[in-house]
């Protein structure tokens, strides 16, 4: 029990100096201040103890009690560890959700295993056994997937007195006794001290991890300690006020949606927020790499930045985000990238949406709304005689009743049973609710004491729609009356003809001031229009487009963009052109564009906000899907006009910025003269740096089509058709935005993400544009061969950790088929966390992984991120004014890491059966600036015997894992060559080396090739380029959402390895025979090699070996055509 032993002296941040604490020991736990928040003391003077607090310190002061507990920071090991989700200090986050919400109060406790659950025990002993430490007494089915077994605690051994038989136990509950020791299933143990074991053996067997660059190249041991350095963070966020398009075509700004989720606002006082989206359905629209998807939001994300990223591009578009936050850009190579802002550039292009998914079916419109007015009524004879047929057979009883809840007389309703008037809209509204629809809605309106009838739409129709364009875009609503301005006497007519229509009522022109004028004079029509969103007044900056009409499908959208242009466009020097005060009608306008898949630029200035569409096919696609049905109006015959005299011109926005390298390729199938006769010119796309447009391209490939046979579509010309035919497929729904303008601007701001299923990407922004959110790669952690995992998010972003949490519970082991979640264990230690905990979180980890290292498993722990932990500990250190180190990290920084990975090995365990058992640790390192020479990432190095250093270039150039194979090592592979040689392949070794040799002549190539070209090499410098390439595009390269290639047995990669080295060797023999390279790259089983990821990886041997020996019978027919020649 806690005692009270001294008072609070001075706070500093996490760290609090407490006196009148003489007689405890360092590492001791102790609590603090009145709510008892948990510390731990990290050093002692005198009679003062320096505290590290592992919980917010705000409001405590000094002369606060301390209270001590005498024991050190332990770890709870029993049954229910696995699937739990701890913070650092292992309260369970679960249970702190029931009992206080999502947030995490200070001082609260919870028993990190459930106290009250029960465990079906098996004994594995009897009485009078004799046993010691580290002996299994019992076992406990836990998950599927794991045994938990019930082991005798270190320190104690003897005879057992007494064991539980088979049944249902609580942790707490008793299950043996051991020389007088009464045992339960529950353990504790100090979290920096290591667990005993009898004897550390050197790693030899390898974990596989399923990643090819990792099992092959760089092999892991089981019992190895291993680091991952790579630049900071993933996570990406944008602005508060930047709009989200939803699937319901609802766009609303991403704070908005972070308030509803959270049912709350933000709490200025916690760094991040992460909510779950629980309750409600939330889905936006995603980009999959070709065409925009529907996708649900998992979680919403709520942050801090200190400066922003603000991109300028040719449309218009003005972007402001992270630094950090990907964005989608078009690679020259023909494919599509998601870059971090701050690493893109003038001359870079945007990916945007050109074609977004619409809505079907009616709009229905609200009118039973119009209730609320008292003095509507209904003229709708059909509607007014249900209501009298009604009336007339209900008794008095039910007629007091409807009187009661209307309003209205009884003897009233007696009277509208049989007299032929108008009808209170209320009374209608209330049979109907009663009487379940069974009276319908009044198509025609009235006032009391007005003679006038209006015409009410249910649904919204083209007229309708084409109406409402009109009256937001040229009129003004006063009170009741609509005031439509237009000198345009055809205008003005089509504006009568629309009103009579849908409405039912006539105009009447006037002349206002200085323009024509059409005057609507009604109130219903005015609360009819307030109703679906278009208010009373004259438009301000705050105007919208009604949701109907986003929410409607493509062709009532393109009669509201008809109207509307009609209304407020204009036709000048080949410029379609719309201007508003409202910022809002313009973003929303361009939403609606991108509904009906034409492009637009957008400027947004003070007082004037201007649409505009140029070029003569998005001109074309205004005209035939907007405007075609009109033909009497000028803006319209001059917009036709200009197309009919015009021919087709170029826009920024449909050119692909594709390489000329990929275009010169196809001169393997096609000569440059063919594609002349063609009225194409090659040259100019490819010497003259002229990007292609989508019409030229389709007319390429056409060519290259018509002229290729089926033996040369296995070529390397094959492959790039099936590029440049993706790059087209893709254009029906998006288009490139050239990128003018980017800016770092220093700017401190909240800012929101949402966590995308699947995708992880949405459409948002003023102008619609394609945002990425936070996708971590836990792939080691999910597909390693192990048979506990530890995840531990040591100062890890709060909508990281819950992505990771996320796919854990969804994603199935390779192995067992079971749930990765059932043998997983998370601590979650995010970045607004205290940070003092982030040192706890790394030890718990640690003590949880020995402990099943003791019963004889293989244990991987990650710990994501070292580099925060460092961070932790130089705030400490600088809060007690200890004399720094490089970069102000503590002098002992390097001993600290040390000792948590000193607690990875190979053991042979304590007690019986005799067991060996693995802790693998591997722990992530962020270096700012991805700058391998820092501190920690220094101080790491000295420690671990594997490196997977993570390169920016290749996480741009989207090749994953992003592993650089030049600087990458393991110091593993003496002890796993065994192994290898053993169960996989015996020449592992030597395919190992000449794959990399390759790889490091490609690299010491490359300067040379800037300089003279390729085309300027020997022969077999090409092969070696073309064998390097196929390492890194077929082998290393990896995809991790790919249903058979993210996870490879390690003797399908020795297969792959051997393909392409034997691609390379054969290609050797031929080249010295006079063979030239292109000649070899035309070989069929190239593009075969290409798709050795797709084999599935079962049953993939008889596939291989097929695959090698066609590889040789090409090569050989390829030599024997040169040996005829020759003879020839």
């Amino acid at each position: 029990m806690s005692t009270i032993r001294g008072h609070i002296y001075r706070v500093s941040g996490p760290l609090v100096i407490a006196e009148n604490m003489r007689g405890t020991r360092v590492y001791e736990v102790v609590e603090v201040g009145n709510e008892r928040l948990i510390g731990e003391i990290i050093g002692v003077e005198g009679d003062k103890a320096i505290i590290q607090v592992y919980e917010d310190t705000t409001g405590l002061s000094v002369g606060d009690p301390v209270y001590s507990t005498g024991y050190p920071l332990a770890a709870e090991l029993g049954p229910g560890l696995i699937t739990s989700i701890y913070d650092g200090i292992q309260r369970p986050l679960p249970v702190l959700e029931q009992l206080i919400g999502f947030f995490v109060r200070r001082g609260v406790k919870a028993p990190p295993l459930p106290r009250n659950k029960k465990w079906h025990f098996k004994p594995l002993v009897k009485k009078g056994d004799k046993v010691s430490e580290g002996d299994y007494i019992g076992v406990v089915d836990e998950t599927e997937t794991v045994k938990h077994y019930i082991m005798v605690p270190p320190g104690i051994h003897g005879v057992i007195e007494e064991i539980a038989s088979e049944g249902d136990y609580t942790i707490t509950d008793f299950i043996a006794k051991i020389n007088g020791h009464e045992l339960t299933m529950l353990q504790k143990w100090p979290v920096r001290k290591p667990r005993p074991y009898r004897e550390k053996l050197e790693p030899n067997e390898p974990l596989i991890t399923g990643q090819r660059v990792i099992d092959f190249f760089f092999p892991l041991a089981k019992g190895g300690k291993a680091a991952i350095p790579g630049g900071f963070g993933t996570g990406k966020c944008i602005l508060p006020g930047t709009p989200v398009l939803l699937s319901n075509w609802d766009i609303r700004d991403i704070d908005e949606i972070f308030r509803e989720v959270k049912g709350d606002d933000p709490d200025p006082n916690v760094g991040e927020e992460v909510v779950e989206v629980k309750n409600k359905d939330l889905y936006v629209y995603a980009f999959d790499g070709r065409r925009f998807r529907k996708a649900r939001v998992t979680h919403v994300y709520r942050g801090y930045t200190d400066k922003v990223v603000r991109i300028k591009t040719a449309s218009g578009r003005v972007l402001e985000v992270t630094p950090i936050h990907k964005l989608p850009v078009f690679n020259p190579n023909g494919y599509v990238e998601f870059i971090e802002a701050q690493s893109i550039h003038p001359g870079d292009y945007l990916v945007i949406p050109r074609l977004l998914p619409s809505m079907y079916g009616e709009i229905k419109l609200p009118v039973e709304d119009l209730v609320v007015y008292k003095d509507l009524t209904s003229r709708d004879d059909d509607v007014n005689e249900k209501v009298r047929k009604l009336l007339r057979r209900l008794s008095r009883k039910e007629l007091e009743e409807i009187s009661n809840e209307t309003g209205l007389a009884v003897s009233t309703l007696k009277t509208l049973g049989y007299k032929k008037t108008s009808i209170n809209l209320k009374l209608i509204a209330y049979l109907n609710k009663k009487y379940d629809q069974s009276i319908g809605f009044p198509k025609y309106l009235g006032i009391v004491r007005s003679r006038k009838t209006v015409k009410i739409p249910h649904k919204l129709t083209h007229e309708l729609a084409e109406l409402l364009g009109l009256i937001l875009s040229g009129s003004s609503i006063i009170g009741r009356r609509i005031l439509f301005y237009n000198n345009s006497r055809a205008l003005r007519k089509r504006f009568l003809e629309l009103v009579e229509k849908v409405f039912g009522v006539k105009g009447r022109e006037k002349f206002c001031n200085t323009v024509y004028c059409i005057e609507i004079d009604s109130i219903i029509i005015t609360r009819f229009l307030e109703l679906i969103g278009i208010s009373n007044g004259r438009k301000t900056d705050k105007t919208s487009i009604p949701k109907c009409i986003l929410n409607a499908p493509r062709e009532l959208v393109a009669g509201f963009l008809r109207g509307y242009y009609l209304g407020n466009g204009t036709f000048s020097r080949n410029v379609v052109e719309i201007v508003s005060v409202s910022k809002k009608i313009i973003t929303e306008l361009a939403y609606l564009l991108s509904k009906l898949g034409i492009l637009y630029s957008v400027k947004f200035e003070d007082k004037k906000n201007r649409l505009q569409i140029s070029g003569l096919s998005e001109l074309k696609k205004f005209y035939q899907i907007i405007l075609s049905e009109i033909n009497n109006i000028d803006k319209v015959k001059n917009i036709r006009d200009y197309i009919a005299s015009k021919k087709e011109n170029r826009l920024v926005r449909e050119t692909i910025p594709l390489s000329s390298s990929i275009l010169k390729t196809l001169y393997k199938v096609v000569l440059k003269r063919v594609f002349g006769k063609h009225s194409i010119n090659t040259g100019n796309y490819i010497y003259q740096r002229e990007d292609i447009t989508g019409y030229g391209l389709t007319k390429l490939l056409n060519v290259v089509n018509s002229y290729s046979d089926s033996d040369e579509r296995q070529t390397d010309v094959y492959e790039v058709v099936v590029k440049l035919k993706k790059i087209l497929s893709m254009l029906r729904y998006i288009a490139f935005d050239e990128v003018k303008e980017v800016k770092v601007i220093p700017k401190k701001t909240m800012v929101y993400d949402l966590t995308v299923d699947r995708y992880h990407n949405f459409i948002g922004g003023n102008i619609p544009v394609i945002y990425h959110n936070t996708v971590t790669l836990h792939q080691l952690t999910k597909w390693s061969a192990v048979d506990i995992a530890i995840y531990v998010g040591c100062g890890e972003r709060g909508n990281e950790m819950a992505d990771a949490l996320h796919s854990f519970r969804r994603l199935k082991d390779p192995r067992t088929g079971k749930l990765l979640v059932n043998r997983s264990v998370f601590i979650a230690n995010t970045s607004n966390m205290p940070v003092a905990a982030r040192e706890a979180s790394v030890f718990l980890g640690a003590t949880i992984g020995e402990y099943f290292r003791d019963m004889g498993y293989h244990v991987l722990m990650v710990a994501d991120s070292t580099s925060r932990w460092a961070e932790a500990m130089r705030e400490i250190s600088g809060r007690l004014e200890e004399l720094p180190g490089e970069e102000g990290f503590p002098a002992y920084l390097g001993s600290r890491l040390a000792t948590f990975y000193e607690r990875s090995g190979y053991v042979k365990t304590l007690g019986k059966p005799e067991r060996t058992g693995s802790l693998t640790i591997m722990g992530a390192v962020s270096p700012p600036g991805a700058d391998f020479s820092e501190p920690v990432t220094q101080a790491t190095l000295r420690i671990v015997r594997a490196l997977y250093a993570l390169d920016v270039d290749l996480a741009y150039r989207r090749h994953y894992p992003a592993i650089n194979w030049l600087i990458s090592y393991s110091l593993y592979v003496d002890n796993v060559a065994d192994w290898w040689h053993k169960n996989i392949d015996p020449e592992w070794r030597s395919l190992r080396e000449k794959a990399l040799a390759i790889l490091q002549r490609e690299a010491e190539l490359a300067e040379l090739v800037r300089l003279v070209g390729v085309e300027a090499l020997p022969e077999e410098d090409k092969l070696v380029l073309e064998a390097a390439r196929m390492l890194r595009e077929d082998f290393l390269q990896q995809d991790a959402f790919h249903e058979i290639d993210t996870y490879c047995p390690p003797k399908k990669a020795a297969y792959m390895i051997r393909a392409i080295l034997l691609f390379y060797e054969k290609g050797m023999e031929a080249i010295r025979k006079g063979i030239p390279m292109d000649k070899i790259r035309g070989l069929r089983c190239r593009a075969k090699i290409a798709r050795m990821k797709e084999i599935p990886n079962i049953d993939f041997d008889d596939t291989f070996h097929g695959l090698f020996k066609e590889i040789e019978d090409e090569f050989n027919e390829l030599m024997k055509e040169v040996e005829v020649i020759g003879g020839v």
